[in-house]
């Protein structure tokens, strides 16, 4: 299975064999009608199986990149780690991914539940998940906006980059990956709470939608502009409800806010019985606030800013300015267009704009968050575009054809002539290949590993849990205002798990700290004297150099 596995992976005929036919398979679901009473083709082409065949092409392009089994991304690993250690202590809490919540290691835990382990490979098998059902709630929300037919054709350019993306910083699971599929279910539950007419029709819908925007901070607070922008529109929608009484307005309103407060309060109280609220405080709430004042860049520099991300990522390019093109175009179709809608689509499109520029840092991933807003909001805007009205009565030809090269065709062409394929790669040897192969000669069951530098991968590739609550220690080694509380908590959690194995990579090969003498353990002197009386120096692959517990020596 695994030679047949990699051989897919990696067979560029093979590749281009298996995803170019599921592929077709989808596109001939997306353009063939689905009619209960009519042909076999029709009758079995429902949404369901729209769906699974988008999954099943997703799978089929995006495995070279699922199947390289090695980190690409820095911030992977940790997520990775933390879920390692959320199932060891069997806990969501203690772990701490500092600027990304608990709900982001969440969904990492679930292949456990099918016996698979939490490693590279299942996690971006995750990010694809996550990334299909953003796409599919896309898909449901524009299926009840303009119908089943319409939304097939109008989901194309988002599934198209959900199914193509290959890049090095996004395929792997990323830290925008659950909350913006939190996102769009949110923004699912909210548009079919509502008729057609803008009566709300089912209040358990909206009070799910709150009780989801309740949980969205707890994911990542860089979602929060989306989060407010699904629930803006959920207000306006409300409040602009046609013919309905003040009473009915406000009872409408308290299930919206009461699935809020269920939603948050919920995790407050798993927070509070955790005992770590403090430290979540600190290391969370303190740490985004800290991280968000630091710019690297200024307001200013926001056009420069998305020039740039858009163009070093790969595919991204023709995804971004293809639909912005048809969303430039689609604007003629405001003054026939249902407002509601748009006004979500609209909002979720700023709020998701802010979200990538508000840190003012080149991080490549944060694109991820525009990928469902624009897709949603092009298809709703140009649905009504070519819809059949009083002046127009048949949809012109030449929109959809605009539609389907700038949304559809630039997307396929440039995926067919990229040059970046990570099944050219290949996994190389390093220092800490050997360091993993050498814990992993050494652990015992229940052993735990603590990493002073930025290298989480060693957690993954000898799946041993955290024995401190952060996966990388740039909080410990970053002149701020918090460096002294991060190191205090990090020596606490070594004292009182006493772990088999430290490992210190300060050097070249770390991520982001290569200088031993001035960032090493050792600058650290109550860190060095604990190490120095609690273990022993067992290996040295420069830079990484392994520690054992002396009573495991024995």
């Amino acid at each position: 299975m695994t030679e047949f596995l990699h051989q897919l992976g990696y067979d560029p005929l093979a590749y281009w064999l298996f995803s170019g036919a599921t592929f077709l398979l989808w596109i001939v679901s997306a353009v063939l009608p689905w009619r209960p009473a009519g042909s076999a083709p029709q009758r079995l082409n429902t949404p369901l199986f729209f769906g699974i065949a988008l999954l099943v092409a997703m799978a089929a392009f995006r495995w070279p990149a699922v199947f390289y089994f090695r980190a690409v991304n820095p911030d992977e690993p940790q997520f990775l780690a933390g879920a390692i250690t959320m199932l060891a202590r069997g806990g969501i809490w203690w772990n701490d991914a500092t600027t990304s919540g608990p709900l982001v290691v969440l969904p990492l835990a679930l292949p456990r539940l099918a016996g698979l382990p939490v490693d590279f490979g299942t996690g971006r098998i995750v990010a694809l998940l996550l990334a299909w059902g953003g796409a599919i709630f896309v898909y449901l929300i524009l299926k009840h906006a303009h119908g089943d037919r319409m939304a097939r054709l109008l989901v194309l350019p988002l599934a198209c980059w959900a199914m193509f993306q290959i890049f090095w910083d996004l395929v792997p699971y990323c830290s925008e990956s659950a909350p913006l599929c939190l996102c769009a279910l949110a923004a699912w539950l909210s548009t079919t709470a509502f008729r057609p007419d803008g009566r709300l029709r089912d209040r358990w819908r909206l009070a799910a939608c709150g009780a989801v925007l309740g949980l969205l901070p707890f994911s990542k607070l860089q979602a929060l502009p989306l989060g407010a922008a699904i629930g803006l529109a959920a207000l306006v929608w409300i409040w602009r409800q046609p013919a309905t009484e003040q009473p009915r307005l406000g009872r409408d309103l308290t299930w919206l806010l009461a699935g809020v407060a269920a939603g948050f309060g919920a995790m407050c109280l798993g927070l509070w019985r955790s005992g770590y609220a403090a430290d979540f405080y600190q290391s969370y709430v303190v740490h985004n606030l800290i991280y968000a004042q630091a710019r690297d860049l200024p307001w200013s520099a926001s056009a420069y800013v998305l020039s740039y991300l858009t163009e070093i990522t790969w595919g991204f390019f023709a995804f971004h300015y293809g639909l912005l093109l048809l969303l430039i175009v689609g604007l003629r179709a405001l003054r026939d267009a249902a407002w509601r809608p748009l006004l979500l689509g609209w909002l979720l499109f700023l709020g998701a704009y802010y979200a990538v520029l508000a840190p003012g840092r080149l991080y490549p991933h944060y694109l991820i968050f525009l990928t469902v807003p624009l897709g949603l909001l092009v298809g709703l805007q140009f649905g009504y575009l070519v819809q059949p009205t009083k002046r127009t009565r048949r949809t012109p030809a030449a929109l959809w054809t605009l539609f389907l090269l700038a949304g559809v065709g630039v997307q396929v062409v440039d995926r067919i002539w990229d040059r970046h394929d990570l099944h050219k790669l290949a996994p190389a040897e390093s220092p800490r290949t050997a360091a993993s192969r050498l814990i992993d000669q050494l652990k015992q069951p229940g052993d735990t590993l603590a990493v002073w530098g930025w290298r989480p991968e060693l957690y993954v590739d000898t799946q041993l849990p955290q024995a401190t609550r952060e996966a990388h220690t740039d909080g410990q080694l970053h002149a701020g205002s918090q460096r002294d509380y991060f190191r205090a908590r990090f020596l606490a959690d070594l004292r009182t798990s006493r772990p088999a194995f430290f490992v210190d990579t300060i050097g070249a090969g770390d991520f982001i700290r290569r200088d031993p003498a001035r960032e090493g353990h050792e600058s650290f002197r109550a860190l060095d004297d604990f190490v120095r009386q609690e273990y022993a120096l067992v290996s040295q692959a420069e830079p990484i150099r392994v520690y054992l517990r002396r009573d495991r020596r024995r």
